[in-house]
This record gives C-alpha cells, structure tokens and sequence, in this order.
C-alpha cells in the first residue's frame, strides 16, 4: 500500500516538474503504462498509455525522459542520472536512448556506476550478476548533445 502511494507521489511530482532547464538543457519526464487490448481469441494488441492511478501491482511502466539542448552551442559530456522509482523493479535490458550514449547502473543507490556485466552481487563466497529488481539508478551519458537537438531516453520497471 505504502509502496503505491509513493510511487503515485512520485508519477505526480514528475507531471508538476515537468520542465528544468539547467544551464540550457531542458528536461521533460513522462510516465506510461505498457497494456494489451484482445481483439480476437489468440489475438491481442500491445498498447501505451499514459500511467493513471488505477496502476496495478505487476503493471510494466515505461518512464520516457526528453532532453532539449536549447543553446546554439554542443554541450559536451551531459549525464543524467535516473533512480529507478522506489516501488518499482527494473526490468534488464529495457533501457535505451537515442542516438550515441553510454548507460551505466547502480545496484548500491548511486554509489557507484557499472556496465550491466560489470555489476556483481557479493554473498559470502559466492558472486553473481545483478538482477534488474537490484538495480537503484541507470546513468545515460551523452559526449555531446548538438545545438537545439532532442534526445529520449527510457527504461521499463514492474510495478511491486
């Protein structure tokens, strides 16, 4: 219950700061809800919508970040640092952004920054690699962002 109402809280401060600008970069987030619509038996259609309140628990979430570099200068080195929201389990390998970036994770809440190959869970004696559910922040870095160019990036997260 907790859980749901945080992640609520944070899908509505998303929508009420929809818009950062920092140093000529503007930000927009947005979150959607992955459904299906059966048309006919064995048939169905993959739909996106724009989350609502009526989420449900093992609901797919697609958050969409956009940047805008407003300037009519390259910005070089632009990173943006997205937690995973709390209530959410990241799914591996839903991340993607356009055109040319580095994703780097966390699984220790933004402590440190790996390739997904690269992040191992320590027990003991024994390590594995980390699953989705432990990761807490992807990193998207971007070398250069030119003039009055628009980039998305997303990643998709199960609803716990």
């Amino acid at each position: 219950m907790w859980k749901k109402i945080g992640l609520l809280l944070f899908i509505l401060t998303i929508f009420l700061d929809a818009k950062n600008s920092i140093k000529d970069i503007l930000l927009s987030k947005s979150v959607f809800q992955e459904t299906y619509e059966w048309k006919n038996p064995g048939y169905k259609i993959r739909k996106i919508v724009p989350a609502t309140n009526n989420i449900h628990k093992g609901a797919v979430l697609i958050y969409v970040n956009q940047i805008i570099n407003t300037s009519y200068i390259t910005k070089k080195q632009v990173v943006i640092d997205n937690p995973i929201p709390y209530g959410t389990a990241y799914l591996k390998g839903t991340s993607s952004c356009e055109g040319v970036c580095k994703m780097l994770y966390s699984i220790d809440g933004g402590k440190s920054y790996a390739e997904s190959n690269e992040l191992f869970v320590i027990y003991g004696s024994s390590k594995r690699l980390a699953k989705g559910s432990e990761y807490t922040h992807i990193k998207y870095i971007f070398s250069e962002i030119p003039s009055h160019a628009k980039i998305r990036m997303s990643f998709k997260a199960v609803l716990k």
